[in-house]
């Protein structure tokens, strides 16, 4: 064998890998299998919020991807965490919107002449306002329970250096805490649940991760971030729990603090639009009471003094 022939056997040899494609040796079935991922998988029909119909109703109201995935964001940190979340959602908007439709229709074909101006106004305007509701609900139920769940966060980082303290791992750790959270914070004890699950079936790096992408919030993800890093680099984690407890403690305090602050400005306009029409009522009143007095029996008396004075000339 010459040389050529050599460097290309060693080249061809280096090139390959240690574990090869096991298609050729699996049956097709099997290998369509493996390569199958979540979202592809079918969803229980018990999942559904309408049964069958479901995903037929979640396609009548088309949606961007990204709006899409948006919705999905927020359906995952409001806590729902079920694939058939967003056709829940689609299909929900779907029959309220149908249903507005179809009630201010009937009062429109049924009104007097004399509101058919106004329930025509309203045919256009209620089934948009109803179709736009369910997606600011899910908003406010994620904000509400990121917030919840922020809360709890400085709980579990003393929790975590206590046991990683005594000796435990960070897996260790997460299995010990997660009991006791429950009754204080239930939305982040479901989180750790779900964390814990994950890093028994994978990597805690990957559930932490996911951990953080399915909250969305600023604080769990730096949480998640310094756990990671320390689970990487091999660094003392009690020490940087402690200091980062401290810190998102802080965090929060300063938070809180400027949300009273601006809670006297969040207050003016309720006084002003509430409030003042009233005082202004109270103070305004008797003096309008008077002028109106005034100018309706002192202007009759000054006409007939009038009157009799042209009349006394004429004598």
């Amino acid at each position: 064998m010459s040389a050529g022939d050599g460097s290309r056997a060693a080249t061809s040899w280096e090139e390959r890998k240690l574990f090869r494609d096991l298609s050729a040796i699996l049956p097709d079935e099997m290998s369509k299998r493996a390569a199958e991922i979540p979202e592809d998988l079918p969803i229980p029909p018990d999942q559904f919020v309408f049964g069958p119909l479901t995903t037929a109703m979640s396609q009548m109201i088309p949606e961007s991807a990204s709006r899409k995935q948006e919705q999905i964001e927020l359906l995952s940190a409001a806590g729902y965490l079920s694939r058939a979340a967003w056709q829940n959602l689609a299909a929900i908007r779907f029959m309220c919107t149908f249903l507005s439709l179809m009630l201010t229709g009937a009062l429109l074909i049924l009104s007097p002449p004399a509101l058919e101006p106004y329930f025509m106004g309203a045919l256009l305007i209620v089934p948009v306002v109803v179709w736009a509701i369910p997606p600011l609900l899910v908003s406010s139920w994620a904000n509400e329970r990121r917030a919840l769940i922020e809360t709890g966060v400085p709980d579990v980082l003393d929790m975590l250096n206590m046991c990683i303290s005594q000796g435990l791992t960070l897996q260790q750790a997460l299995r010990r805490i997660t009991p006791e959270v429950k009754a204080i914070h239930p939305q982040l004890h479901s989180e750790l649940t779900i964390v814990q699950r994950q890093a028994e079936l994978g990597d805690i790096q990957r559930a932490l991760h996911a951990f953080s992408m399915r909250v969305g919030s600023q604080e769990v993800t730096s949480f998640t971030s310094l756990l990671i890093q320390a689970e990487s680099t091999g660094t003392s984690l009690a020490h940087a729990l402690r200091e980062y407890s401290d810190s998102i403690r802080s965090t929060l305090r300063e938070r809180a603090d400027a949300r009273a602050n601006s809670a006297s400005f969040q207050l003016l306009f309720p006084v002003t639009l509430l409030l003042m029409p009233s005082i202004f009522m109270f103070l305004l009143g008797p003096a309008i009471i008077r002028i109106s007095d005034f100018y309706g029996e002192d202007g009759t008396g000054l006409q007939q003094g009038r009157q009799q004075s042209l009349q006394a000339l004429e004598r």
